[in-house]
């Protein structure tokens, strides 16, 4: 009777994990930034200069919430879910915007599945992009190099082989981007903890987002010492125009024996926007400061100069700005 009443008891304890509660996450991350900024324009019967002197604005940056979780459909196989949703903390608009939101199966020898609406496959082997805070843009400077999240799309990853892990996507060609377009990409990356590489390369059949054809883009970090980590990036894209577009980053990240961590980056872009005459310089330095295990600090100082010439129109803006605020995750 005994043996019984412990065998129901086991059951009934792996139906309950088995349909566990889904995980509810999120973060709202909240600053107040101050730009300064310098704009020209000209052209045939266009020449304006706009200077935005400190402009003040208070920016939601990535604030999201979600649920998520998993279900044992097998011994080995599990079924995945997530639904995360956007947040704009400082504003009534775009209240709940889509994230990644996905269901998919994952089996511990054949790998992972995923379909939905997901991050393109290149930001899996984004290892140099340290920014933080919103100023001069959204929360991080390299978001412009990122192509956006791929609607009703797959997304397979293998398991681990080693430290190797290799990855593959495809967009259906259904309202993806701007008009009916699909996009394929595969990614490969190594992480070993001190060292980390990656490798990515995605393509879309027609035009998409600035005429966004195909891009390619090798990353890395390294862990100098258990303070310091360096990191780099590369990245050309072909915009469908004579000449493609070049970015270079260059960043690091100090953690010292207080609760803050330095960290500095640099983007440099050449034929931005694929004009030939275009050029982008942007860099960012900043600190956070760890409060407690949910909420961090930050504080920051960015630079912004990007120039342009479509043979018909000149711009070229400068701006400088600082900002800081509040992240807290739960």
């Amino acid at each position: 009777m005994k043996k019984l009443l412990l065998a129901t008891a086991i059951a009934a304890l792996s139906v309950s994990a088995a349909n566990a509660a889904p995980t509810v996450y999120g973060k709202a991350f909240l600053t107040l930034d101050l730009v300064e900024a310098d704009v020209d324009v000209s052209g045939p019967g266009v020449n304006e200069n706009v200077n935005a002197d400190e402009r003040t604005s208070l920016n939601s940056n990535a604030s999201r919430i979600g649920l998520k979780g998993s279900e044992a459909l097998t011994a080995n196989t599990d079924l995945l879910y997530q639904l995360e949703y956007g947040v704009d903390v400082d504003a009534d608009s775009d209240q709940f915007y889509s994230r990644d939101t996905y269901l998919g199966l994952q089996n511990a020898e054949y790998g992972t599945l995923l379909a939905g609406r997901l991050t393109a496959i290149d930001d899996y082997v984004n290892f140099a992009n340290v920014t933080q805070g919103g100023v001069l843009g959204d929360d991080a400077v390299l978001a412009s190099f990122d192509a956006p999240r791929v609607n009703n799309s797959f997304a397979y990853f293998t398991p681990s082989y080693g430290n190797m892990q290799f990855m593959a996507m495809y967009g259906l060609d259904e309202d993806n981007f701007v008009g009916e377009e699909n996009i394929a990409g595969v990614a490969g990356k190594y992480a070993m903890g001190p060292m980390n590489a990656g490798l990515s390369y995605i393509q879309a059949s027609g035009d998409v987002i600035g005429d966004f054809k195909k891009a390619i883009r090798v990353s890395g970090n390294y862990a100098v010492n258990p303070a310091l980590t360096v990191g780099a990036l590369y990245q050309n894209t072909d915009l469908n125009t004579d000449d493609n577009e070049n970015a270079f980053t260059l960043s690091g990240e100090m953690k010292t024996a207080t609760p803050w961590t330095a960290y500095a980056q640099a983007d440099v872009v050449s034929n931005y926007g694929g004009d030939k005459d275009g050029d982008a310089l942007r860099g960012v330095v900043g600190g956070k400061y760890a409060i407690n295990a949910a909420t961090t600090g930050h504080v920051y100082g960015a630079y912004l100069n990007e120039e342009y010439d479509d043979g018909t129109n000149k711009a070229d803006y400068d701006g400088f700005g600082i900002g800081g605020g509040i992240e807290y995750k739960f």
